[in-house]
């Protein structure tokens, strides 16, 4: 019997030593896993200097009366090559018709982006908009002027001029009715990069087809190259959607 116990406390050592051993291994392991992932986190990120993308745009519009619409906006960009969203917006507009060719609609919008991986951008911007509308024989030129005030919180403000002129032609594939269009779009920024103002950095030409589906719904289709010397990523190729929905 004291040999069975003799025994016993042996296997008993021998088996806490084993079992201690173990888990002061375990418990390295796991110390130099998690020392070594700030590491990987903190590995310095090359800003992309090209990113497809897929943007999409939703409206919807409140009439008030015949001159005066409540605009609702959202918006939502999936970029790092369509993988994830990277640009998320929402606002409000005020669209008044000052006569059937000039339309102005101040505009608030609350915009977070993610470029790229390590960077986030968040901003409150205070646009103004002012587009004019005027008809050629079947031609029909849209030119939008974005005056928009950029707040951030971390970075100093600054203002972005947009101009963006469109051209459309009504067109007919058997009983589909719609409207091709073509699109450039210029922009100069005020915002001061390495000692002196962005200046005219980025320029937009797209191609698509607006369509009226319905009285109350509208939409297009769009492709849309970006050239921008200054932003990273800039140069983007973009797959775009916009759906308006009057209520």
């Amino acid at each position: 019997m004291c040999t069975l116990n003799t025994f016993s406390h042996f296997i008993d050592r021998k088996m806490n030593s084993t079992l201690k051993r173990n888990i002061l291994s375990v418990s390295i392991l796991l110390c130099v896993l998690i020392l070594s992932i700030p590491g990987t986190a903190q590995t310095p990120v090359t800003p992309p200097r090209e990113d497809h993308q897929f943007w999409n745009e939703t409206q919807i519009v409140k009439h008030l009366n015949e001159k005066r619409d409540l605009v609702f906006i959202g918006v939502i960009r999936l970029g790092r090559d369509w993988h994830r969203p990277v640009d998320e917006r929402a606002g409000l507009g005020y669209a008044f018709k000052v006569n059937p060719h000039l339309t102005i609609m101040p505009t608030y919008l609350f915009v977070s982006y993610q470029p790229f991986p390590g960077r986030l951008i968040n901003e409150h911007r205070l646009v103004m908009n002012v587009t004019g509308k005027f008809s050629l024989r079947k031609f029909t030129f849209t030119d939008r002027n974005l005056f928009e005030r950029r707040v951030r919180h971390s970075n100093p403000d600054f203002t972005v001029y947009r101009n963006r002129l469109q051209i459309d032609h009504p067109a007919r594939i058997g009983n589909f009715e719609f409207k091709p269009f073509i699109a450039d779009e210029v922009w100069y920024s005020t915002q001061t990069l390495q000692g002196k103002d962005a200046g005219w950095f980025r320029n937009r030409i797209s191609v698509g087809i607006l369509k009226q589906f319905t009285k109350h719904f509208y939409g297009e289709f769009f492709y849309l190259h970006q050239n921008d010397g200054v932003s990273r990523p800039g140069n983007i190729p973009v797959v775009g959607t916009l759906f308006k929905y009057t209520l």
